[in-house]
């Protein structure tokens, strides 16, 4: 699926999401039918359903998005379609398989597959990937292909972030960490594109993440933004992805919209 052009308003974005099938008729039952199956199953997921924030959440470097996600507040944005979700999650469960068959193969464990760590008290996630052999933390990415081609590039902070966090959750658990490293297996091309992106595991970067996240949920208790939802324009933002972000807005109108616009805390 392509992704989304960085300039779309909310409309737009709402439109590109709900594209009609030019070559079959929008109330075809068997489409409807097809359709809603679909997407139930993908409402009914442990990660649609979970209320805590994990790593992936937290290492969004953006406070006030962090604060809108911990409180739940609504969301003013309708939701993407899950279809890039659904391919993403049957491929981390094929490559899960696909580890632990080498493990078998091996005749030993050099790889751990989808352990949970805990980062932080309150804070835990699950990890694709552990070698041992390495001593690497890797979490799969499956991007399409523009998103793919900006990766190649930079990962971000958000994802350089997050399997940082996952380092640290490893090594609270007791294992050795040298490397962190993210795999991107694109979806629209070949095994032989994949990329991999490494660097050395650097705890101060998860501890950031884990310090901003404390910081965030005292300033909730100082603003008590629960009962004065317009203080959420307190907390400081940093831009990144807005577009993608359910609280995000053009033309902010209340205290759970954003224009992702940075800004620095005020009152």
């Amino acid at each position: 699926m392509d992704e989304i052009p960085s300039w779309c308003s909310v409309t737009e974005q709402a439109d590109f999401f709900n594209e009609p099938n030019e070559h079959a008729a929008l109330d075809d039952p068997i489409r409807t039918a097809l359709r809603e199956m679909i997407l139930a199953r993908d409402a009914a997921t442990p990660r649609h359903m979970q209320r805590e924030l994990g790593p992936s959440d937290v290492a969004h470097p953006c406070m006030r998005r962090m604060a809108y996600g911990i409180t739940e507040a609504d969301r003013s944005n309708p939701p993407f379609d899950p279809l890039a979700s659904i391919i993403g999650t049957a491929t981390h469960t094929w490559l899960e398989s696909a580890a632990q068959h080498a493990n078998k193969v091996l005749g030993y464990d050099r790889w751990i597959t989808e352990r949970r760590v805990e980062v932080a008290p309150g804070l835990s996630g699950s990890c694709d990937l552990y070698d041992y052999e390495t001593k690497t933390v890797i979490d799969w990415k499956v991007p399409g292909t523009l998103r793919f081609a900006k990766y190649k590039k930079d990962p971000g902070p958000v994802y350089k972030t997050q399997v940082q966090m996952y380092g640290l959750g490893f090594t609270r658990a007791g294992l050795d960490v040298e490397t962190v490293a993210i795999a991107f297996v694109p979806r629209g091309k070949t095994l032989r594109s994949m990329h991999v992106w490494s660097a050395p595991y650097d705890e101060a970067v998860a501890q950031q993440a884990v310090a901003r996240r404390q910081a965030v949920i005292e300033m909730m208790d100082e603003f008590d933004v629960e009962k004065n939802p317009d203080r959420f324009q307190w907390f400081p933002t940093s831009p990144y992805d807005c577009e993608f972000c359910p609280w995000w807005s053009p033309r902010p109108s209340t205290g759970l919209q954003c224009d992702g616009k940075e800004t620095t805390q005020g009152k």
